[in-house]
C-alpha cells in the first residue's frame, strides 16, 4: 500500500490493509477505540449484504437524511423493509444481531419506521440494551479483544508501531473508496468487491461518496443509497436513550448520539 504523502498510486491502492471484520476496522480505527452501535450497524450491513437479512425497498430515488430527523424520513424509513432468513452457520455475534433484531421488532419481518417506534417504547429499550451488551460480548471474545489490547495491532489503549502503520494504510484505502478518479481508474472487479468497498466505506463513514462512484446494483447498494446505515444508527441510539434500567460494572462502554431522536420519543 502506498503512504499519504504518496499522490502516484497503482492497483496496489485496492489492496485490503488487514483481516479484520468490519466492526473491527471501525473500532480500532475510531477516536477512542470505544465500541458503539456502528458496530452492531456495520453487522447488519454485512448479513444484508450475505443475503441472511433480505431487504426490499419501496423507493425509488436516493435519500439523504438531513441534520434533524423529519416526518419525510419516517415514511422513507416506511419503505424499507427488512426481513431476517438466516441460513447457515453464523459468528456468535452475528447471531446476537439477529436475535437483537427479532427481540426490538417481535418478528423477523420489520420496517424501519415499525422498529423506530419501538425504540420509544422504555421496556423494549431496556430488553435492546441487555442484548446489545450481549452482542458486545460476543463481538470481544471473537476477536480476543478488551477495550485496551487486540492482536498486535492496540496495546495498553494505544496503537503500537504496526497499528499506526495499518491506520495510515486503511486512511489511503478510505481516500480511494470515497474518490471517484481513482475508482474509475482502479475499478472493482466484480460485484461483490464493489459491495465489499462500500462496506468498509460505511466503517469510514464515507459510505455515501463510494457508493456514487460505484454501481448501485443490489439491496445492500440500494441500501446506502436511502441512507440505510445512517438510518440503522439512528433506531439503535434511540433505544439507547430510552433505557431507564441503568447498569454499572459491567465494563462495557459505548457512546450515545442524541442529536438524532426518533419522533415520538
Amino acid at each position: 500500500m502506498l503512504g499519504l504523502g504518496n499522490t502516484k498510486y497503482d492497483e496496489s491502492i485496492k489492496e485490503i490493509p488487514s483481516d479484520d471484520s468490519y466492526p473491527m476496522v471501525s473500532i480500532l480505527f475510531s477516536k477512542d477505540n470505544g465500541i458503539d452501535v456502528n458496530a452492531l450497524s456495520l453487522t447488519v450491513l454485512d448479513l444484508i449484504n450475505r443475503n441472511q437479512i433480505r431487504c426490499d425497498i419501496d423507493l425509488d430515488d436516493s435519500y439523504e437524511v438531513g441534520k434533524k430527523l423529519t416526518s419525510d424520513d419516517m415514511e422513507v424509513m416506511k419503505g424499507i423493509t427488512l426481513r431476517i432468513a438466516n441460513r447457515g452457520e453464523l459468528k456468535t455475534s452475528e447471531s446476537a444481531a439477529i436475535n437483537l433484531l427479532k427481540n426490538l421488532n417481535k418478528g423477523k419481518k420489520f420496517n424501519l419506521k415499525a422498529m423506530a417506534k419501538q425504540t420509544n417504547n422504555h421496556s423494549i429499550a431496556n430488553k435492546f440494551e441487555k442484548d446489545f451488551n450481549d452482542f458486545i460480548k460476543a463481538l470481544k471474545n471473537e476477536n480476543a479483544y478488551d477495550g485496551e489490547n487486540y492482536t498486535d495491532i492496540l496495546k495498553n489503549g494505544k496503537l503500537t508501531a504496526k497499528g499506526n502503520e495499518i491506520k495510515k494504510q486503511w486512511k489511503v484505502y478510505a481516500d480511494y473508496l470515497k474518490s471517484k478518479d481513482l475508482t474509475e481508474k482502479y475499478p472493482p472487479e466484480s460485484a461483490e468487491e464493489s459491495s465489499a468497498q462500500i462496506l468498509y466505506a460505511a466503517c469510514f463513514d464515507v459510505e455515501r461518496e463510494a457508493l456514487k462512484a460505484r454501481e448501485n446494483n443490489n439491496s445492500l447498494t440500494d441500501f446506502i443509497g436511502k441512507d440505510g446505515y445512517k438510518l440503522l444508527n439512528i433506531i439503535f441510539n434511540n433505544a439507547l436513550l430510552n433505557v431507564t434500567e441503568k447498569r454499572k460494572g459491567d465494563g462495557i462502554f459505548y457512546g450515545v448520539n442524541d442529536k438524532y431522536t426518533v419522533p415520538g420519543a
